[in-house]
């Protein structure tokens, strides 16, 4: 797959006997489509699939177990046992089948397994307990030794079931990166003190592997290059391991970062710059003459390109971009990189946040992710319908393209100038450049699917009666929703008004509601000078968002000098000052010019309760139905588009 547009990113790469067309990675991502048996299912072959269509080199497969009791979850894949290798053949034939090579990656929880998954205690290098986990067990010499053996054993495994390499997983506080900690191992054996005693464990396993394998079959290692937290492993002891690991026979050093403590580090938000983990690569790759994996945001073809042009990496990993366009090496490859629907790097409970709430992988932007049999392919309409679609946000967007892919002639109405609807007002809070970036890609994709769109046309009953539609999807959002507090002479928005401009607010402000768009809200505002306060009624701010997200949000609020009362409610509203109560106790702020309300929304469905009366067939998308997120909307319109028939 050369490319004119990105010549290092699409150059083929040779290790060992394994030649890949592409310098593109899918990293290893859990999504908990295998079966609670840890088989492989028909949904997680798809799964793979659709990625391996979309044009990467190579496909890491997810965390694999290779010991029953090193299990963090349920839903993981499995390799401790010959059982296993059937359906992994069948993973393997499909991905190849689909063009792309395929790696395995080869874990074991330790300290970060759960009796309660295993039925057992954890056991760990040392009796040390990570973030928010059970004491665990600390291993035996003899235990150690199997362990060798089982990473080793399941190695031969995916080398029978066909994979074209493995990956033992020695990154983000599982059992291979606790051995090489020295946070983590507190052994006095051979396993533990030193540097070269804390990585025998890791080397021996590789040097086992290699026996059974054979030389010529390709082992990577995924490295932890800094636990980024007090007393870890830094990016010294990581090229210093990275070395030794190449001398027991490593081929490819995957170098990312962090830790449980630290999963803000290894799956970079909106707080971390692009390629923020690049640096860790190329500190790695000065020490080693084997290839080297970069991963950490690198969404935009353009950064890739350059790491590898400047040598800091050979390859590139891409986790979260995948998952929101499998088809992103071949748009890129293509010079189409605005064609490529952009990761949001989110995090939340619908992608990398799932695995704080057991919850299946989702994505907000991509509405097929683990459905793709079920949607990826939806054949056209034998009688094509008039459809009308009113409302221009994600839901109505998307419901609007999915009814044209199938045939339909589909007319979209949005009464502003412009469509996105309330995207265009998450695209003004700070670093939101990415769903800047996805609103544009939306505007672009709906303008080339034949969607015939009208803006700043209201879609009056009257008119859409007369345009004799055969279905209406009423995609028309919801409204703030304001509590019933007594206001007197005093100015009173909602945190919409403000975003678009619509109220200017006074010097001194009060938000109430601190969920995301609060406290976005809220930093948005302290960032043009204002002086902020929040009001929240629960124990904490950011209560919906992943921890880790919560906490860099809370750290943004109080560097803009956000004052944050929690467990309080307001009760009054009067000029220059606000009441609450917090605590059973009765208080309130001086000096007060603009109280905003930022406490959910109610459905704007007078449209289509209107349009019902008069016999239409109408379909509800998105807030409209039940207010949510960006990912519940587009999702939702995705699925009512579709099902036009």
């Amino acid at each position: 797959m050369a490319s004119v547009y990105f010549p290092h990113l699409f150059s083929p790469i040779e290790i060992k006997d394994l030649k890949l067309k592409n310098r593109v990675v899918m990293a290893p991502m859990g999504n908990r489509y295998p079966s609670y048996f840890f088989q492989v299912t028909q949904r997680l072959r798809d799964y793979y699939v659709e990625r391996a269509r979309g044009g990467v080199g190579l496909i890491i497969v997810q965390f694999t177990c290779v010991s029953p009791e090193g299990r963090g979850s349920h839903y993981l894949t499995g390799l401790w046992d010959d059982s296993f290798i059937p359906g992994m053949r069948d993973l393997v034939r499909d991905i190849h089948e689909a063009g792309a090579k395929v790696a395995i990656q080869l874990a074991h929880a330790g300290a970060a397994a759960r009796s309660m998954f295993t039925g057992t205690r954890p056991v760990a290098p040392s009796a040390l307990a990570l973030r928010d986990g059970e004491i665990p067990r600390a291993l035996s010499i003899g235990e150690i030794e199997e362990l060798v053996d089982n990473f080793a054993q399941a190695a031969r495994r995916a080398r029978d079931a066909g994979f074209d390499a493995v990956e033992f997983h020695a990154a983000h506080g599982y059992l291979l990166n606790q051995f090489l900690s020295p946070l983590w191992n507190q052994r006095d054996d051979r396993y533990g003190g030193s540097l070269q005693n804390r990585a025998r464990f890791l080397t021996e396993i590789l040097m086992r592997a290699r026996q059974l394998l054979g030389e010529d079959f390709p082992i990577l290692v995924r490295l932890c290059a800094s636990e980024a937290v007090p007393g870890g492993i830094t990016i010294g002891d990581a090229c210093e391991v990275a070395r030794l690991l190449v001398l027991a026979g490593a081929d490819v050093m995957d170098v990312t970062a962090g830790i449980g403590e630290s999963t803000a580090v290894s799956v970079p938000s909106t707080f971390a710059p692009a390629g923020s983990l690049v640096p860790l690569a190329a500190a790695v790759r000065n020490v080693v003459r084997v290839p080297v994996i970069a991963v950490g945001k690198l969404h935009q073809p353009a950064l890739a390109e350059t790491v590898l042009a400047e040598g800091k990496a050979d390859l590139i990993a891409l986790g979260r971009a995948l998952i929101a366009d499998p088809f992103w090496p071949a748009k890129a490859s293509e010079g189409r990189c605005e064609d490529i629907r952009p990761c949001l790097a989110c995090s939340t409970p619908d992608c990398h946040g799932r695995t704080t709430r057991q919850l299946d992988l989702a994505c907000v932007v991509n509405p097929v992710v683990g459905r793709e049999r079920m949607f990826g392919s939806s054949a056209a309409v034998q009688v094509p319908k008039r459809v009308v679609v009113v409302g221009g946000g994600p839901a109505g967007m998307e419901a609007a393209m999915a009814a044209s892919r199938r045939g339909h002639a589909v007319d979209l109405f949005e009464r502003n100038s412009e469509l996105g609807g309330q995207v265009n007002l998450a695209a003004k809070l700070p670093r939101k450049e990415e769903v800047r970036r996805y609103l544009g890609f939306m505007k672009r994709a709906v303008a080339d699917s034949g969607v015939r769109v009208h803006l700043g046309v209201e879609a009056t009953p009257e008119r859409i009666r007369n345009m004799e539609p055969d279905v209406v999807i009423v995609a028309t959002g919801a409204k703030p929703a304001i509590p019933d507090i007594p206001v007197k002479r005093q100015q009173v928005a909602s945190a919409w008004d403000v975003l678009a401009g619509r109220v200017l607010p006074g010097a001194n402000v009060v938000v109430v509601g601190g969920g995301d768009v609060g406290c976005e809200t809220a930093e948005f505002l302290a960032g043009l000078g204002k002086r902020v306060t929040i009001l929240e009624m629960l124990s904490e701010v950011g209560s919906g968002l992943i921890w880790w997200n919560r906490n860099l949000l809370v750290q943004a609020l109080v560097a803009a000098h956000v004052e944050i009362l929690t467990n309080s409610r307001l009760l009054s509203v009067e000029a220059g000052s606000a009441t609450y109560v917090r605590g059973g106790v009765v208080n309130w702020l001086d000096q007060v010019d603009t109280v905003v309300f930022a406490t959910g929304a109610v459905p704007e469905d007078g449209l289509a309760k209107a349009l019902a009366g008069m016999g239409v067939d109408v379909r509800l998308a998105g807030d409209c139905a039940k207010p949510g997120n960006i990912g519940s909307a587009v999702r939702h319109g995705f699925e009512v588009g579709t099902l036009v028939d």
